[in-house]
């Protein structure tokens, strides 16, 4: 699998675009801003979006989907259902936001479902406690872990709809999962489960609960 990072956004949001190696359709993972650039960079590259996925619904990890849609307009969108939002719009840090039920035509995914991408499965794991619909994406020796998980630290939970202990939870059984993993998160820098496992204070005190 090749995967290559963008950073989009006010917040530089890490936007994956992974495909089987040397294939041409690919899977676009949080596509936070910049829609029309991103569709731009895919097609340059002869890329073809087959499918967007989710970790999760705040604004900074969605808006780029109308630009994807602009250009491929029957573009799935994949989301869990507890973070589509009640309304069109949201508030968040005094902005009114698009919710991901605004764009339309969503596919809701959650623990268990799994999405195939040219031959590339993702499994989906449910991490609530960011938000929650928050998910991880497990596919081949890759997880990507939204704000769930980051390298040295974990997401906030002072937003609406954050649960400390929900996230607790969720780290614990990212913590426990067996073997190794690469750790794509929504922000910053990659990392692997293992490094986590061993330095990350938050991880750690979650799996000493």
């Amino acid at each position: 699998m090749e995967i290559s990072v963008l950073r989009l956004g006010q917040i530089g949001t890490n936007c994956y675009i992974f495909r089987r190696e040397g294939g041409y359709k690919c899977g676009v993972v949080d596509p936070g801003d910049q829609g029309e650039q991103v569709a731009r960079w895919l097609v340059d590259k002869g890329l073809e979006a087959q499918a967007v996925l989710l970790t999760h619904g705040h604004f900074d990890h969605i808006l780029g989907i109308p630009g994807l849609r602009e250009e491929w307009p029957d573009l799935p969108v994949y989301c869990h259902p507890a973070d589509l939002g009640g309304r069109d719009t949201t508030s968040l840090f005094g902005e009114t936001f698009p919710t991901v039920r605004s764009f339309g035509d969503i596919t809701p995914y959650r623990e268990g479902d799994t999405v195939e991408v040219d031959g590339i499965r993702l499994e989906v794991l449910d991490t609530p406690g960011h938000t929650p619909g928050s998910v991880t994406l497990r596919a081949e020796n890759v997880l990507f872990t939204g704000d769930t998980l980051f390298a040295g630290s974990m997401g906030r939970t002072d937003l609406p709809g954050g649960d400390e202990g929900e996230l607790m939870r969720s780290l614990k059984r990212l913590g426990e999962l067996e073997g190794d993993y690469q750790v794509l998160p929504g922000h910053e820098g990659r990392s692997t489960l293992e490094r986590e496992r061993k330095s990350n204070y938050c991880l750690r005190a979650a799996m000493g609960r």
